[in-house]
């Protein structure tokens, strides 16, 4: 019994370490510690829907397992709505998550895999291209739709000319959530196939289901590139795309065969979206040096009157160069700037480093936002220095777009001025006033100063809530299945994310509360061990020691003044009888082995 009792104590013991654990756990769980190619919403200044980051596919590491970078079957976002400590891995407290719909979404285990991008409206994100396995040629007329308003899943048909996307990689896109319109162009396939201005458009706003088109711009032509930047840009009569960077795809260098033809960041290529025409713009000032794989994300003054166009880091993939600068062009000077940024996190050691393939997203004007991207020693051709979790080198950082001065924190309630690198180049002051409103080298076509003349207003939308009795968007499009599509689920979100409770308090109370409960039934499985325990009967001389200490119990006469206590009898034997209760002597029995008892005489 004593043996018994000791495993009891033991199993308790354990117990009670096993929660304390998980208590410590749920406190100081795990971090995110880097991305690299994931699926997100940018490049773009307004691609934050609801004050959430949202990201998906590509490769992650964590500070709480052993793995390299591995991919994960989650969508996820960052909380935007209160301050964010950026100096070490972000908390997992910060962030929410569901499950993705389907396998063809997570990216692929590759970590040079293309993740895809987000198009995006005010209240809706839809997966496009960097699919991976068989389900991803199943789906070419529907696209998976994630509603932020209630966080769940839905496949949705879209209308509109026969689209294969699954396989594109390396294009650029940009989407403009006030109208619901989102753009995607120069991928691979293009190169492979000798398109030069092929553009898919993406409508999903205030439409029954979404639509969209290939279409072959009217004029102009963008050329043969992958892996550059392109945003969206408030001019013209319903806006602009500005794409640049990146390099002819299929060369003919012998040296370096598939990327002998940089692009010249000296050229921006122009998409007038009501025109359906592309355009190209000659720049002038500091030409950042050619590049791929970079970000960028755009600031406007706060009187429209300029805009600032922030790109960082890339590759400089003809002379193998990892790229970690801050460049701005300035719009509608076309005005390249270098900008002397500060407290770069990524430059606090020895490797000075660069970033390939981060994505950035500009917060309401006021900060860059740059997630993820490898981290590449200068010179390097086969180090990345954030394969596994490296505390050095956080998965986000934020520049601060009005100083230039990276911020070791997030702060959602900074408001944008122009800089005063860039007024000291355009004129005007920190609200805006810019007195150079066309290139220095002058317009290479009278069409772009026509459109650059005209300013798209700013959408006065509210992200954090539903506009009243605007109940029809791309959220609530028609729920339609595909043939080959009906085993495909919707999908809700992950409990942890449920925006009623912190994230930390949702997580503590599902890994406690089930705790709880074990530990409760262990406690009483051994209080009825200890409880029958004492029932049992002692050794003879421990009952005579016992008998001696009791000066209260009754006894006969007759009997030997011994005290001998209750206890139950086996369950094979005779059950013993009640006592009335007008005894005032109990009626002793004296059992033998292999008698009845027999009343005492």
């Amino acid at each position: 019994m004593a043996t018994r009792l000791s495993c009891s104590n033991t199993v308790s013991r354990i117990i009670s370490l096993y929660i304390i654990f998980q208590l410590l756990r749920c406190c100081y769980g795990r971090s995110l510690c880097s991305i690299v190619n994931q699926r997100c919403t940018c490049p773009a200044s307004a691609a934050l829907i609801g004050d959430r980051l949202f990201f998906s596919s590509g490769n992650y590491t964590f500070d709480d397992d052993e793995l390299g970078l591995h991919n994960t079957s989650s969508l996820y976002w960052l909380y935007l709505n209160k301050t964010i400590d950026l100096v070490h891995p972000i908390d997992a407290s910060l962030l929410g998550s569901t499950a993705l719909p389907d396998d063809s979404l997570t990216g692929g285990s590759q970590i040079y895999g293309d993740g895809g991008v987000f198009f995006y409206d005010r209240t809706s994100l839809y997966p496009y291209a960097g699919m991976a396995g068989a389900q991803s040629t199943r789906i070419d007329q529907a696209l998976w739709s994630f509603n932020t308003t209630d966080d769940t899943w839905r496949l949705v048909q879209v209308q509109g000319s026969n689209n294969s996307f699954s396989g594109d990689t390396r294009g650029i896109s940009a989407s403009d959530p006030n109208s619901g319109m989102s753009f995607y162009t120069s991928r691979i396939i293009m190169g492979v196939n000798g398109i030069k201005n092929g553009i898919t458009k993406f409508q999903s706003f205030n439409s029954d289901s979404p639509q969209w088109s290939s279409e072959t711009v009217t004029s102009g032509d963008l050329g043969v590139n992958i892996q550059g930047a392109m945003v969206y840009l408030r001019k013209g009569k319903s806006g602009v795309l500005l794409a640049f960077g990146a390099y002819e795809i299929f060369g003919t260098d012998a040296n370096s065969p598939d990327w002998d033809s940089p692009e010249s960041i000296r050229d921006i290529f122009i998409y007038d979206i009501s025109s359906n025409t592309w355009y190209l713009q000659t720049t002038s000032g500091d030409l950042p040096s050619p590049r791929s794989g970079f970000c960028a994300g755009v600031s406007a003054a706060p009187d429209d009157s300029s805009f600032q166009v922030t790109i960082h880091g890339g590759r400089d993939l003809y002379n193998l160069s990892s790229l970690n600068d801050v460049y701005v062009l300035s719009i509608p000077a076309f005005h390249w700037i270098q900008i002397n940024d500060s407290n770069n996190p990524d430059l606090r050691g020895s490797d000075s480093p660069g970033r390939y393939w981060p994505k950035c997203d500009v917060f309401k004007e006021t900060q860059l936002i740059v997630s993820g991207g490898f981290i590449i020693p200068g010179n390097s051709t086969d180090t990345i220095l954030n394969d596994k979790c490296n505390k050095t080198y956080p998965p986000f950082k934020v520049l601060d777009t009005s100083t230039y001065t990276w911020r070791s924190n997030f702060d959602p309630n900074l408001e944008y001025t122009v800089p005063n690198s860039v007024t000291a180049i355009i004129g005007g002051e920190s609200s805006g006033g810019a007195t150079i409103k066309a290139p220095s080298v002058g317009w290479n076509s009278r069409d772009l100063e026509v459109i650059f003349g005209q300013t798209v207003p700013r959408d006065t939308y509210d992200r954090g809530n539903k506009i009243p009795g605007n109940e029809t968007s791309a959220s609530q499009t028609l729920s339609t299945q595909t043939p080959g599509t009906s085993d495909l689920p919707t999908t809700t979100p992950n409990p942890v994310t449920n925006n009623n409770l912190p994230t930390k308090a949702i997580a503590v109370i599902g890994t406690i509360v089930p705790l709880v409960v074990i530990a409760t039934a262990i406690g009483v499985y051994i209080w009825l061990k200890r409880r029958k325990a004492k029932n049992i009967p002692k050794h003879p001389a421990e009952s005579n020691k016992t008998a001696e200490k009791s000066n209260n119990q009754w006894h006969k006469p007759e009997l030997d003044a011994h005290y001998t206590a209750r206890y139950e009898l086996d369950g094979l034997g005779p059950r013993p009888r009640e006592l009335q209760g007008d005894f005032i002597q109990p009626i002793r029995y004296e059992l033998p082995d292999s008698q009845r008892p027999a009343e005492l005489e």
